[in-house]
């Protein structure tokens, strides 16, 4: 559902929507840390939830950057805020490494496009 705030530009329900989703996702990886599921690391050092927050961190900011960025409406900015410091606090790092992955490749993406 999109609608027209002339204050604030277009506004749309499924970020909000997309948002919340995100954050139940983020929920279920912490319980998962605080009962021991998935924290043992791979050949690769990550374990199964680093790999989860990192899937969900890389797929966020894809659908920040690049040329139609999403969640920008002042009414997505408190949920962000919040998907973003949980994420940080369930495992430190993972998420802001596999983010600025995900932002770098929507940039690859945006210039591959602009071609």
């Amino acid at each position: 559902m999109m609608t027209t705030n002339q204050a604030n530009g277009s506004f749309s329900l499924d970020d909000l929507c997309e948002l919340a989703n995100l954050e139940g996702d983020l929920l279920v990886i912490a319980a998962h840390e605080q009962l021991g599921i998935g924290t043992q690391p791979d050949e690769d050092g990550f374990t199964d939830n680093v790999w989860a927050i990192g899937f969900l961190a890389e797929d966020f900011a894809l659908k920040c950057g690049g040329n139609s960025p999403r969640f920008t409406h002042p009414s997505c900015r408190a949920l962000v805020e919040e998907v973003v410091t949980l994420a940080r606090s369930i495992t430190e790092g993972a998420w802001d490494y596999f983010f600025k992955c995900g932002m770098a490749r929507a940039i690859e993406i945006e210039m591959e496009e602009g071609w």
